[in-house]
């Protein structure tokens, strides 16, 4: 089973080519982008990048993850049962696979954080560039807890956009919409209600202490994608 699993993480990364597309299309034209606000600086023919902000290359990759989420549950399910592949195997292979693209982009996101980042402070000046790192505080707690930190958070936004992906065709996944619409619409304005919902996301992005937080996003992560077995075993191929 364990094999399969990795067999079918494997046929994933091969099925979200266009994932791989879209995002890398995105960081291209950032790229270029800022390699013509350097140039024209450079050059004196436009000297209005000081206090402007970019946002940080490597955020951009958290589109592969939300993207990859999306196709995965509403393209792959049926291929792979195609091909004889088994609802336990792609369970699984499902969870393997966004723990892998969710440590790859962590890593990539600090690497680029360290790298790139610091070439757009230099044609931003005293702007520079918005990172997620430094905007929610992991940065702060070293880049070694802002990986897992990340990772976390990335695998829990992952579990979450698949599970909601795959109950699309069934009436409790409109329930689930209905419900993240108003518990955003009804908790945003009463401020009791309000002040869980800012204490929910504090704990799951910005708590302070680094190991709560990131406990929090893998357990949570784990409950949400539980929700899947049932899912599985009564979706249609």
């Amino acid at each position: 089973m364990k094999d399969k699993s990795f067999v079918i993480a494997k046929i994933n990364f091969r099925n979200i080519k266009l994932a791989y597309v879209i995002t890398g299309i995105t960081m291209s034209c950032i790229i270029i982008q800022d390699v013509v606000m350097f140039l024209l600086d450079y050059f004196g023919v436009f000297s209005g990048n000081a206090g402007n902000t970019t946002v940080g290359l490597g955020n951009y990759l958290f589109l592969l993850i939300l993207l990859g989420a999306i196709f995965i549950p509403s393209l792959n399910f049926r291929k792979i049962m195609n091909l004889g592949g088994k609802r336990a195997d792609f369970f699984m292979g499902c969870a393997i696979t966004y723990a892998i693209v969710a440590a790859a982009v962590s890593l990539a996101c600090v690497l680029l954080y360290l790298t790139y980042d610091r070439f757009t402070t230099l044609i931003y000046y005293d702007g520079g560039s918005l990172n997620l790192l430094s905007v929610f505080g992991w940065a702060s707690n070293g880049l070694i807890v802002a990986f897992f930190q990340q990772f976390s958070f990335l695998f829990l936004l992952a579990m979450f956009t698949h599970t909601l992906v795959a109950i699309q065709d069934k009436w409790y996944g409109w329930v689930a919409d209905i419900m993240i619409v108003a518990i955003i619409s009804v908790f945003t304005p009463i401020a009791p209600l309000r002040a869980a919902l800012a204490w929910f996301f504090n704990l799951i992005i910005f708590h302070r202490f680094a190991w709560l937080q990131i406990i929090s996003c893998l357990l949570l992560a784990a409950a949400i994608y539980m929700l899947n077995k049932p899912v599985l075993a009564r979706k249609a191929i």
